[in-house]
Protein backbone atom coordinates (compact mmCIF):
# COMPACT_ATOMS: atom_id res chain seq x y z
CA UNK A 1 0.00 0.00 0.00
CA UNK A 2 1.53 3.10 -1.18
CA UNK A 3 0.47 5.61 1.69
CA UNK A 4 1.85 9.33 1.60
CA UNK A 5 -0.11 11.81 0.20
CA UNK A 6 1.92 13.84 -2.71
CA UNK A 7 0.25 17.43 -2.04
CA UNK A 8 2.23 20.65 -1.87
CA UNK A 9 0.36 21.89 0.92
CA UNK A 10 2.75 22.51 4.61
CA UNK A 11 3.55 19.19 6.49
CA UNK A 12 4.27 18.83 9.87
CA UNK A 13 7.17 16.59 11.01
CA UNK A 14 6.77 14.76 14.32
CA UNK A 15 9.77 13.32 16.29
CA UNK A 16 8.58 11.05 19.60
CA UNK A 17 11.32 10.36 21.68
CA UNK A 18 11.68 8.79 25.09
CA UNK A 19 11.69 12.13 26.71
CA UNK A 20 9.38 14.84 24.33
CA UNK A 21 7.61 15.19 21.35
CA UNK A 22 8.89 17.67 18.63
CA UNK A 23 7.18 19.38 15.76
CA UNK A 24 8.39 20.96 12.61
CA UNK A 25 6.03 22.62 10.39
CA UNK A 26 7.64 23.05 7.08
CA UNK A 27 6.58 23.85 3.28
CA UNK A 28 8.08 23.84 0.31
CA UNK A 29 9.83 27.09 -1.96
CA UNK A 30 11.21 26.89 -5.18
CA UNK A 31 14.58 27.02 -3.59
CA UNK A 32 13.64 23.66 -1.20
CA UNK A 33 12.15 24.01 2.12
CA UNK A 34 11.38 26.16 4.58
CA UNK A 35 10.80 25.84 8.32
CA UNK A 36 7.46 27.76 9.35
CA UNK A 37 6.62 26.79 12.78
CA UNK A 38 8.61 24.53 15.43
CA UNK A 39 7.97 23.19 18.94
CA UNK A 40 8.76 20.88 21.65
CA UNK A 41 7.04 19.25 24.72
CA UNK A 42 8.18 17.28 27.50
CA UNK A 43 7.22 13.74 27.68
CA UNK A 44 6.12 12.33 31.24
CA UNK A 45 8.41 9.66 32.40
CA UNK A 46 7.65 6.10 30.95
CA UNK A 47 5.10 7.37 28.55
CA UNK A 48 7.62 5.85 25.64
CA UNK A 49 9.99 2.71 27.09
CA UNK A 50 12.68 1.22 24.35
CA UNK A 51 11.06 2.70 21.16
CA UNK A 52 7.25 2.07 22.32
CA UNK A 53 4.65 4.01 23.25
CA UNK A 54 3.26 2.46 26.58
CA UNK A 55 0.54 5.54 27.47
CA UNK A 56 -1.17 6.83 24.78
CA UNK A 57 -2.91 9.33 26.20
CA UNK A 58 0.40 10.99 27.42
CA UNK A 59 1.79 10.92 23.99
CA UNK A 60 -1.62 11.89 22.42
CA UNK A 61 -2.11 15.20 24.82
CA UNK A 62 2.06 16.11 24.18
CA UNK A 63 1.36 16.23 20.30
CA UNK A 64 -1.88 18.09 21.09
CA UNK A 65 0.44 20.38 23.33
CA UNK A 66 3.09 20.89 20.81
CA UNK A 67 0.99 21.67 18.12
CA UNK A 68 -0.75 24.60 19.82
CA UNK A 69 2.75 25.55 21.06
CA UNK A 70 3.93 25.23 17.68
CA UNK A 71 0.82 27.61 15.89
CA UNK A 72 1.30 25.36 12.92
CA UNK A 73 -2.29 24.77 11.06
CA UNK A 74 -0.85 22.33 8.69
CA UNK A 75 -3.44 19.19 8.14
CA UNK A 76 -0.54 16.57 6.59
CA UNK A 77 2.06 14.63 9.26
CA UNK A 78 5.58 12.77 8.47
CA UNK A 79 6.61 10.68 11.33
CA UNK A 80 9.37 8.27 11.73
CA UNK A 81 9.83 4.83 11.82
CA UNK A 82 12.87 3.37 13.73
CA UNK A 83 15.43 2.02 11.13
CA UNK A 84 15.37 -1.35 11.94
CA UNK A 85 11.92 -1.69 11.77
CA UNK A 86 12.81 0.11 7.59
CA UNK A 87 13.99 -1.63 4.41
CA UNK A 88 14.97 0.95 1.83
CA UNK A 89 16.02 0.16 -1.89
CA UNK A 90 17.04 2.64 -4.63
CA UNK A 91 15.65 0.98 -7.76
CA UNK A 92 15.81 2.59 -11.80
CA UNK A 93 12.85 3.36 -13.28
CA UNK A 94 11.97 4.59 -16.59
CA UNK A 95 11.84 8.56 -16.80
CA UNK A 96 9.08 8.98 -18.56
CA UNK A 97 5.87 7.27 -16.75
CA UNK A 98 3.53 9.45 -15.22
CA UNK A 99 2.87 9.66 -11.42
CA UNK A 100 0.00 6.92 -11.96
CA UNK A 101 2.04 4.51 -13.80
CA UNK A 102 5.25 4.88 -11.78
CA UNK A 103 3.13 3.93 -8.55
CA UNK A 104 2.17 0.58 -10.47
CA UNK A 105 5.54 -0.44 -12.21
CA UNK A 106 6.59 0.60 -8.21
CA UNK A 107 4.11 -2.08 -6.95
CA UNK A 108 5.59 -4.81 -8.92
CA UNK A 109 9.10 -3.80 -8.60
CA UNK A 110 8.56 -3.84 -4.85
CA UNK A 111 8.33 -7.33 -4.53
CA UNK A 112 11.39 -8.34 -5.63
CA UNK A 113 12.95 -6.59 -2.82
CA UNK A 114 10.44 -6.94 0.32
CA UNK A 115 11.18 -9.94 2.08
CA UNK A 116 7.21 -9.99 3.03
CA UNK A 117 3.90 -10.50 1.36
CA UNK A 118 3.32 -7.06 0.01
CA UNK A 119 -0.39 -6.73 1.66
CA UNK A 120 1.85 -7.07 5.18
CA UNK A 121 3.77 -3.76 4.51
CA UNK A 122 3.06 -0.13 3.79
CA UNK A 123 4.95 0.75 0.98
CA UNK A 124 6.28 4.64 -0.16
CA UNK A 125 8.74 5.97 -2.28
CA UNK A 126 10.22 9.49 -3.80
CA UNK A 127 12.24 10.46 -6.93
CA UNK A 128 15.73 11.03 -6.27
CA UNK A 129 16.28 12.15 -9.77
CA UNK A 130 17.82 11.40 -13.28
CA UNK A 131 20.29 8.39 -12.71
CA UNK A 132 24.03 9.20 -13.55
CA UNK A 133 24.67 6.82 -16.17
CA UNK A 134 21.61 6.85 -18.16
CA UNK A 135 19.22 10.64 -18.53
CA UNK A 136 16.12 8.29 -19.86
CA UNK A 137 16.02 6.88 -16.45
CA UNK A 138 15.11 7.68 -12.62
CA UNK A 139 16.43 6.14 -9.35
CA UNK A 140 13.59 5.98 -6.96
CA UNK A 141 13.93 5.67 -3.34
CA UNK A 142 11.90 2.71 -1.96
CA UNK A 143 11.09 2.14 1.69
CA UNK A 144 8.44 -0.05 3.31
CA UNK A 145 7.69 -1.50 6.83
CA UNK A 146 5.26 -4.00 7.98
CA UNK A 147 1.88 -2.44 8.68
CA UNK A 148 2.02 -3.61 12.26
CA UNK A 149 4.73 -1.04 12.58
CA UNK A 150 2.64 1.82 11.18
CA UNK A 151 -0.11 1.97 12.82
CA UNK A 152 -2.35 4.32 10.73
Amino acid sequence: MLFFNRNKGPVVGLDISSSSVKAMEFSQTSNGYRVDHYGVEPLPSNAVTEKVISDVDAVGESIRQVMKKSSSKAKNCCLAVAGSAVITKVITMPANLSEEDLEGQIQLEADQYIPYALEEVNLDFDILGPTEENPETIDVLLAASRSENVDM
